[in-house]
């Protein structure tokens, strides 16, 4: 990446932590915290179904904006797993967009342990749009795409 599409340091540094907390409070059942980490017109676009059949959550494709929306898919995604699974983000990358703003791409792992030993239920590719607010920084829209189809 060239260096005028980096990042500041500090922005980088505070971005990946809101995404650490993204994680934590999601597989936490924290559904009202994990839909502050949006800006309040936040938007969670899933652009297929992973179907349940073949191990995915069976969310369908669609978008849910705004805060309440968000806490609603979240809390729908812990009670379908029944609070056994857990979400990593890797291979984050971070770079610079229009007025001053982030976007952002990484890859999200979906563990499934309601059978015992966790197995992989989902892979996914987030894209993502970060903006500044009073509050610090916030996901202004994620943007999902799963694997299975």
């Amino acid at each position: 990446m060239t260096s005028e599409l980096m990042i500041d340091p500090e922005a980088e540094r505070e971005i990946r932590f809101l995404l650490g907390r993204y994680v934590h409070l999601l597989d936490a059942g924290e559904a009202t915290a994990w839909a502050g980490l949006f800006t309040p017109d936040g938007r969670w676009i899933r652009r297929n179904a992973a179907p349940a059949a073949l191990g995915g959550s069976g969310i369908a494709a669609g978008e849910r904006r705004g805060r309440a929306e968000l806490a609603e898919l979240a809390e729908y995604s812990v009670r379908n797993f029944r609070g056994l699974c857990r979400h990593q983000m890797t291979d984050i990358l971070l770079w610079r967009a229009g007025r001053g703003g982030v976007q952002g791409k990484c890859r999200m792992i979906i563990t499934d342990f309601r059978d015992g030993p966790g197995r992989v239920a989902m892979v996914g590719s987030y894209d993502m749009t970060f903006a500044r607010t009073p509050e610090g920084w916030r996901i202004a829209m994620l943007s999902a795409e799963f694997l299975p189809r």
